[in-house]
């Protein structure tokens, strides 16, 4: 595969979307444990995977004043590290818009019956399997009762409704999951998903992400390692719909 081929089909979504806003300048970055926050004009989620991968970047030190359009770029890199910070960049430059509905909420309302496939693992899943007809979770590192990443290619495509992590925007595997989730209602799920129309393009039905109320609180939690239930209070859950309900 040439490079430009891949270019093209692979990291133009990026592109497309960096070409939708006006740049600010970096204020703040944090690298936490599992979380990556940039502030520009907003603050801006990315997930982390330092257990997995190594935490090394271009720039270390220097991020700060830089243009955010300028280190959105890093969403690109196949370093998770920078990818990370890059898709917090993007996610900064975006003024979140949306009802205040936190997704998984929205998920179990409307799960009465649907097959449900999950990519990545999220918290109270009981309530909404007790109404699925089933609900599977993929995983890359599968835990008891989940699936492998092979198995999506099997499971998605016979899914009624299937939900992403925000994740895949890092590991670059939303191009994939996209296309075998064409036939489903297909949600975007998380902190670090990025709020943009352009994703309806690509067939996703809503996207369930946040906006940052106290981003001093936010920045500070991050850098000190927390999870998302350590700062998930001070967030707005929000849903965007790509046709009105």
């Amino acid at each position: 595969m040439t490079k430009s081929f891949y270019y093209i089909f692979t990291m133009k979504i990026f592109d497309e979307i960096l070409q939708t806003l006006t740049d600010f300048s970096i204020k703040d970055v944090r690298v936490g444990k599992n979380w990556t926050v940039v502030e520009s004009k907003n603050c801006g989620f990315g997930l982390n995977f330092p257990e997995t991968y190594p935490m090394f970047t271009r720039f270390t030190g220097e991020l700060i004043g830089k243009s955010a359009k300028e280190i959105a770029q890093f969403s690109k890199s196949w370093n998770p590290t920078e990818a990370s910070i890059g898709v917090a960049a993007i996610n900064s430059l975006i003024d979140p818009v949306g009802e205040k509905i936190n997704g998984l909420d929205y998920v179990e309302e409307i799960a009465q019956d649907k097959e449900i496939v999950f990519i990545g693992h999220f918290p109270r899943l009981d309530k909404i399997k007790n109404r699925a007809k089933s609900l599977k979770i993929i995983e890359k590192v599968p835990k008891e009762g989940d699936y492998p990443d092979t198995a999506s290619e099997f499971l998605i495509p016979r899914a009624d409704i299937t939900v992403i992590s925000g994740s895949v925007f890092v590991n670059k595997t939303y191009k994939r999951l996209l296309e075998l989730s064409k036939n489903c209602y297909t949600i975007l799920l998380g902190p670090s998903v990025i709020m943009s129309d352009v994703l309806f393009e690509y067939g996703v039905d809503a996207l369930a992400g946040s906006t940052v109320l106290n981003p001093t609180k936010v920045l500070i939690a991050v850098s000190q390692g927390a999870h998302l239930k350590d700062f998930s209070k001070y967030l707005q859950y929000i849903i965007r719909f790509r046709e009105k309900r």
